[in-house]
């Protein structure tokens, strides 16, 4: 069988697609001196946030870009608030409410949207009145100054003029509880940013020192939230569902509010090229105007969070797959808030790079209109290929009638330690999953006769049962190289009380199985011929999320902890399957 789909997809499946005709341009060089100082900068309830003005010396007046974060603005030495200033930006960087010398009490985003205080409106208006500004603004930043962007936008500032986005969220509940489970990166956001008391200790560059806390607290029988210990966290944990509490951060149901052109860019290892992608095709069909529809655009490479080299984890993308975000702000910023004609809107509206490959195709949408959703099933015979549970297979062909089911434990007192991927702490981006691997179900192909390449999301159609009434169903897409080193590329979750709804989780019936439709978030990568396509199946990544308890709660901590036998079927019947974003040769 292995052998008749090798064959198969050296004559159907892709060769990969011709490189693009285009080179990144030459950075502008710098012409500006300028000065720094201090600002205040009132807001409608007389709160005076704390703001850093780089202002170019000259007459001026100048366009403005506008960052807002809680990381510091360090008192004029922000990273490269210079860069726009000596090209003839004035700069504003400022502490948000509540964050180092901006007064006020911080909570995560709730003054910077469409609420009773709207503090991004108020920065805007307020930069885009000054003497010295032309009265065009920019914003731009990564993760919490992106998200605050997006919360910014549908206020619709007058003087608000283009955005550049950098690796955040559509929805803040996504964030927080992708597939219905806790994602541990928010939590350690607010350890990591003196929001929250530490669980573990101040060099967290190993798994193991989560699993050491998450073994103390069961010790003490702690909750999480007793651990932690911090008011923001606690509404976080108290809403588990997709609430009236969560729209209050989620400025993709406030789309048709959005005026201005925005440029999205995202990494394959970052936490949000799924949430740029949607911003990016929701901006394109539901804007308010003509010219926000037409101008997004997106851009999505090999990198971490808020990175843009060439390495990310244990790989070497190339050169070709670093670049500079900051010149292709400025080239974004002098179209839209100077007028000048530098070819920016005459590029593709997409392009994303293809690792493998390692290098760069340039599209007009995404997802790919052309691609060819490939099904590959999983089922029992023997790969050769990965030390597992079971050594499972990945074909073309549907499985055989009597394809005997798989079967395994998950105690989530020891949960599966998290190897690579969008993980907040080491071992990040591209790593062996092999370690993990040997603990879980795991599903290869046969070795590849000619290059595979995919850009896109996939989806996994899983069909399992449980003995629990609730549980966790965790999906792992790996490249895996001749040498057998197991790249990872995606992994998602999803709760199997929240396959059907995010609002309301309902339990599973003990011994049933249920079709679960898990979404593997966007990759672009190429299987060079040799290389074999794997999925991994188990119940838990941790730390990447907090374990399920295996009982139906809306607050999962108070259950017990219960061990779950999880079945995966792959049968005519339950024909479990990776669905796999192909693109065809030559198209």
């Amino acid at each position: 069988m292995l052998k008749r789909m090798s064959i198969l997809l050296a004559v159907i499946l892709p060769c990969l697609v011709p490189s693009p005709s285009w080179a990144w341009p030459e950075e502008r060089p710098a012409t500006f001196k300028f000065s720094c100082k201090e600002v205040q900068i009132p807001m409608r309830d007389g709160t005076k946030l704390a703001t850093d003005l780089y202002l170019p010396e000259g007459p001026g007046p100048f366009p403005v870009v506008i960052e807002r974060t809680p990381y510091d603005k360090n008192t004029c030495r922000w990273d490269n608030a210079p860069y726009f200033a000596e090209r003839g930006f004035a700069v504003l960087i400022q502490d948000v409410r509540g964050r180092f010398r901006s007064p006020g009490d911080f909570y995560q985003f709730r003054d910077e949207g469409w609420g009773r205080r709207q503090d991004g409106y108020d920065t805007i208006e307020w930069a885009g009145t000054q003497p010295w500004s032309t009265g065009k603004v920019g914003t731009y930043g990564t993760s919490y100054s992106c998200f605050n962007q997006n919360m910014t936008a549908p206020t619709q500032p007058p003087h608000l003029t283009a955005m550049f986005c950098n690796d955040s969220s559509h929805s803040w509940f996504i964030h927080r509880y992708n597939g219905g489970a806790l994602n541990m990166t928010g939590m350690n956001w607010f350890i990591g940013n003196n929001e929250a008391a530490k669980p573990v200790a101040e060099n967290r560059d190993e798994a193991q020192d989560w699993l050491n806390w998450h073994t103390r607290r069961i010790e003490r029988n702690q909750s999480i939230w007793q651990s932690w210990e911090s008011d923001n966290m606690a509404d976080t944990l108290g809403h588990t569902t997709y609430d009236a509490f969560w729209r209050q951060y989620a400025p993709i149901e406030h789309i048709e509010k959005f005026k201005i052109p925005v440029y999205y860019k995202s990494g394959w290892y970052d936490r949000y090229p799924h949430s740029v992608t949607l911003m990016f095709n929701e901006i394109r069909k539901r804007a308010a105007t003509q010219l926000a529809r037409d101008s997004v655009k997106l851009i999505i490479g090999p990198w971490l969070h808020g990175r843009n080299g060439r390495e990310s984890g244990d790989m070497d993308f190339g050169p070709d797959a670093a670049i500079s975000s900051t010149a292709l702000m400025v080239r974004w910023f002098d179209y839209h808030l100077r007028g000048v004609d530098n070819g920016i809107m005459k590029e593709p509206p997409v392009r994303v790079f293809l690792m493998g490959a390692n290098r760069w195709i340039e599209e007009k949408d995404f997802p790919l209109q052309r691609a060819v959703l490939t099904k590959f099933y999983l089922n029992s015979a023997r790969s050769g290929a990965a030390e597992s549970l079971n050594d499972g297979s990945l074909s073309t062909q549907m499985p055989a009638a009597g394809d005997q089911a798989d079967t395994y434990d998950f105690d989530p007192r020891t949960p599966i330690l998290s190897i690579g991927g969008d993980l907040f702490t080491e071992p990040m981006g591209a790593r062996d999953h092999r370690p993990a691997d040997q603990k879980s179900l795991t599903f290869t192909s046969a070795a590849f006769t000619e290059d595979l390449a995919m850009a896109g999301p996939s989806t996994v159609e899983l069909y399992a049962s449980s003995s629990a009434n609730d549980t966790d169903f965790v999906v792992t897409l790996i490249d895996v190289h001749p040498n057998g080193y197991a790249q990872l590329l995606r992994q998602n979750i999803l709760r199997a009380s929240r396959r059907e709804s995010l609002e309301k989780p309902t339990p599973i019936v003990p011994g049933r199985a249920y079709k679960y439709s898990i979404p593997i978030y966007p990759v672009g990568n190429v299987f060079l011929k040799g290389h074999r396509l794997r999925l991994t199946v188990s119940s838990s990544s941790f730390p990447r999320w907090l374990p399920n308890h295996n009982k139906f709660m809306l607050d999962n901590e108070q259950a017990p902890w219960t061990t779950a036998r999880n079945t995966i079927y792959h049968d005519p019947q339950h024909p479990s399957v990776l669905v796999l974003p192909v693109i065809p040769a030559g198209r």
